[in-house]
């Protein structure tokens, strides 16, 4: 049976197919925390949100590597347990801005390289890995994404970079 989730936005069907057929990052921005500052957890219409994006993505069959990686912060792990019930905290992720730093010193140098293994790994074949992070626009690359926003990079392996395939309000 095939029943339509409401609530969220439906991707077209190419994007599905896309996904269906793996190989892709998913970098998700947090769902609506409940304030705005400090760390807080996600609003009651955060968690429902995030509850529905995931089962719109299994309802869909779009497979997923479990654990999916979450920054440190409550509002990223609460949308990733809500959304796919298996986190593991992943602390580069709290700091994207490091990204595209040209000379990063210490501990923003090894930040920069797991976030660039994270971003240029191939998910194994017909699956897709989940990053759930913070609003990014990959250095002015993309609009920054609303509230579980998406961008659906493309990863080229090891030492190859990877591609911004596709962005997507859910």
């Amino acid at each position: 049976m095939n029943m339509t989730v409401t609530g969220i936005n439906q991707p077209s069907a190419e994007m599905v197919n896309q996904l269906q057929q793996g190989g892709y990052v998913l970098y998700f921005r947090h769902a609506q925390p409940a304030e705005t500052s400090g760390d807080p957890g996600l609003s009651a219409e955060g968690q429902e949100k995030a509850v529905l994006l995931g089962n719109w993505l299994r309802e869909q069959k779009i497979k997923i590597n479990l654990p999916v990686l979450s920054s440190p912060t409550q509002r990223t792990q609460e949308t990733g347990k809500a959304a796919f019930q298996s986190i593991r905290v992943e602390e580069a992720l709290a700091y994207m801005d490091v990204l595209f730093m040209e000379n990063p010193s210490g501990a923003e140098r090894v930040m920069k390289a797991r976030l660039v293994s994270l971003l240029e790994s191939i998910p194994s074949e017909e699956t897709n890995t989940v990053l759930v992070a913070h609003s990014f626009s990959f250095n002015n690359q993309i609009e920054a994404r609303p509230y579980l926003g998406l961008i659906l990079l493309k990863p080229k392996g090891k030492g190859q970079g990877y591609e911004i395939a596709d962005a997507f309000n859910f």
